[in-house]
């Protein structure tokens, strides 16, 4: 119990001085300030899961068993509990944070991107494009070849002969 009280890393979220020495080791790039700043954030996401989980099952809790207390009380249970899974590495969380962003530490400064692309000695392996190159649009859209139409022959009707062409008037 005594060497939980005289750790100088941050053993919660809300213990400001000690967050404030762990972003002084983040600055000065120490070794177990990325693995401490993940596991503080994976306390912070475990916290949350376990508060939405209590809101989620506050339905069924009948009222004589809440109070402010109460609540108070299981939000400091749930805080010291996602502080003891994350330093544990329960979910594993930590871990995926941890290798995600030492992997960012090891890509190429812009400029060396830039000397690869110039064609300067290149201090990065050239790899596979992600896609193929864009070629740009012309701005003159071509003639489409036209869609012949059909064409409508239109034929005479035969004109009946034994009907008088003029209209009959009949003048009284």
């Amino acid at each position: 119990m005594n060497d939980y009280l005289n750790t100088s890393s941050a053993k919660s979220y809300t213990d400001f001085s000690a967050l404030g020495e762990l972003r002084g080791k983040a600055q000065r790039n120490e070794a177990g300030a990325l693995r401490e700043s993940a596991q503080q954030f994976e306390a912070l996401f475990i916290q949350m899961m376990l508060k939405s989980m209590r809101e989620a099952s506050s339905v069924m809790k009948s009222d004589m068993f809440q109070s402010n207390a109460m609540e108070t009380f299981q939000g400091m249970y749930d805080k010291e509990i996602s502080m003891q899974m994350a330093s544990r590495n329960s979910l594993g969380f930590a871990d995926v944070v941890v290798k995600q962003l030492s992997a960012n530490q090891t890509t190429p400064s812009t400029a060396d991107m830039l000397a690869v692309k110039g064609g300067a000695s290149a201090l990065v392996p050239a790899g596979m494009p992600l896609s193929k190159p864009v070629q740009p649009m012309s701005l003159q859209s071509p003639t489409p070849a036209g869609m012949p139409l059909p064409q409508r022959v239109l034929k005479a009707l035969p004109l009946n002969n034994g009907l008088p062409m003029a209209p009959n008037r009949i003048e009284p």
